[in-house]
């Protein structure tokens, strides 16, 4: 090495210390490229993220809506059911003094039905004769009922 002049040394150094410089300088510049890239990522997801919570807020908006919805429906259905529960009771126990109106009149005495057909005779307007042949009654029993009718009409 002895016989390489200085300045041979010297270039080739300096062409090292260029080569190496250069080499920084494509790094950095690649370094560079890659940031603003990243950069430009980071920005886009940022946006996206936004968003995203802009998105999730009008869900969870529309999600309380909804419940409220809900509720209000629950609570309504319970109100309807609760007036159907009642009707339904007001309608059996109706219909339960009904059913026991018609088992009273069906095990009537029939002696019992033949008064009943007769007072309604009388308040027709029907005679002694037509109610005594119609009922099968006595025409003692026949003027009562009429005598009764007529205090009644009075009345």
């Amino acid at each position: 090495m002895e016989n390489i002049p200085a300045n041979l040394i010297s270039l080739i150094a300096f062409a090292i210390v260029m080569l190496v410089a250069m080499l920084l300088l494509a790094l950095k510049n690649r370094f560079s490229r890659q940031i603003e890239e990243l950069q430009q990522k980071l920005q886009n997801q940022e946006i996206q993220l936004v968003e995203l919570q802009t998105l999730l807020a009008d869900s969870q908006s529309q999600l309380d809506d909804n419940l409220q919805y809900c509720q209000e429906s629950q609570r309504e259905n319970e109100q309807v059911s609760k007036q159907l529960e009642h009707r339904i009771k007001v309608t059996q126990e109706l219909f339960n003094s009904q059913v026991e109106v018609i088992d009273k009149l069906l095990h009537q005495q029939p002696e019992d039905k033949l008064y009943t057909r007769a007072q309604k005779l009388v308040e027709l307007g029907a005679d002694i004769a037509e109610i005594m042949q119609e009922c099968d009654i006595p025409k003692a029993e026949a003027e009562m009922l009429l005598a009764v009718h007529r205090q009644r009409v009075v009345k």
